[in-house]
């Protein structure tokens, strides 16, 4: 029954977090946490394109990556695995290990104070989504939808994808932003404001929600599944941006 439970949970999860994304196609997950007992985005996007459609996940962790790897394996899943951090330029930069996978930061960005870190950090090699597609001879043209979950350096990873935001013509976003404290700033503003400035100059539409105000996972999951109440808390949000035949539905949501 339980299995049966999540199975249902997760098809729910996928349709209302990458509604825009078509079987086939290619997506794009930048930093993907492999210790939480929820289920991966890599593994709902997989399951939107479907065997004939290719994710590629990428995350500067190597424990993340040597997890997921485990499973891509034994699942013979369509999943391209990448251990690099994402950034507006390229080189080597120092990764701060969270206590969680998902509170990694990299050392160049604000640090983000509303989480906890081990003492630790890894050097790791950091290029821009552009240069990591091209190398891995991928078609921009079949990018479906990208989620950008990097702990404060989403804008910056945003920035290093030029070609990909002004070349793709069909292409849906999920950029998570809104965090309150100077994680969340970019030279004095919110983050969310100056990255829906920059997606709208190359043609996307956009939009931003604090998650308590999504009704699947700011009041079911959280507030009937989880019993916890967030409404009336700080709670980061999420950037959904789309241009072409792409669109934003209003039920779209995110966890």
């Amino acid at each position: 029954m339980k299995k049966l439970f999540w199975k249902l949970f997760n098809a729910i999860d996928e349709r209302l977090k990458f509604p825009a994304l078509q079987k086939g196609e290619t997506a794009i997950q930048l930093g993907f946490d492999m210790s939480a007992p929820v289920t991966s985005d890599l593994f709902l996007l997989v399951n939107r394109v479907g065997k004939n459609g290719l994710v590629i996940g990428i995350d500067p962790d190597p424990r993340n990556v040597a997890a997921a790897h485990l499973i891509v394996e034994r699942q013979k899943y369509p999943i391209q695995l990448m251990h690099k951090a994402v950034f507006n330029t390229a080189g080597t930069m120092e990764l701060i290990l969270g206590e969680k996978a998902s509170w990694n930061q990299l050392k160049n960005v604000p640090l983000d104070t509303t989480v906890s870190y081990n003492g630790s950090e890894v050097v790791v090699e950091m290029d821009t989504l552009d240069n990591i597609l091209s190398q891995a001879q991928i078609d921009i043209a079949t990018i479906g939808h990208i989620n950008v979950t990097i702990n404060g350096a989403e804008y910056f990873a945003l920035q290093g994808m030029h070609q990909i935001l002004s070349q793709s013509k069909n292409l849906s976003l999920t950029v998570v932003a809104g965090r309150y404290d100077d994680s969340g700033t970019i030279n004095g503003q919110p983050d969310f404001k100056v990255i829906k400035q920059l997606l709208q100059q190359y043609g996307f539409t956009t939009r931003f929600r604090r998650i308590h105000k999504l009704i699947w996972w700011g009041f079911i999951v959280n507030t009937l599944m989880k019993r916890k109440w967030i409404y009336g808390k700080k709670n980061y949000g999420i950037i959904m941006a789309a241009k072409g035949n792409k669109s934003i539905p209003w039920y779209q949501s995110f966890s």
